[in-house]
């Protein structure tokens, strides 16, 4: 069990993603995850109909960052915060920007060297609703 937390749900495109979660979730014995394979501006709009809702959102989109369904579907979920960790930094802008109209404040921005010696550098930005 992830502790402190009643409900954990992972949303991802790749089957294979998922099947690796599902597999690191059980070594873990975690049993409050659930894992659902496919886009998350479809899947997300589709939990809020179910009512679902989040305290915490973390997205870490491909490069071309997140599609504004997703963004708006987020903020319709109400987090008191999220999580973006974003591989492009114009993408990230300007997904940031989106989330500001939408109620969120970016509070810190950490930029992080995975790949060193290239000019590829992650930033996890951490935002808060306003």
């Amino acid at each position: 069990m992830l502790k402190g937390q009643k409900k954990v749900y992972g949303v991802e495109i790749v089957p294979q993603a998922i099947n690796n979660a599902i597999e690191n979730a059980k070594a873990n014995d975690t049993n409050n995850v659930e894992f659902i394979v496919g886009e998350s501006e479809k899947v997300i709009p589709d939990m809020i109909k179910r009512g679902i809702r989040a305290e915490v959102v973390v997205v870490d989109p491909p490069r071309k960052g997140c599609e504004k369904e997703l963004l708006y579907a987020i903020s319709e979920m109400n987090p008191e915060r999220i999580v973006y960790v974003s591989c492009d930094s114009s993408t990230l802008a300007r997904d940031l920007g989106i989330l500001d109209e939408l109620g969120y404040k970016t509070k810190e921005i950490q930029p992080v060297d995975m790949f060193p010696q290239t000019a590829h550098v992650e930033c996890v930005a951490r935002l808060q609703r306003k």
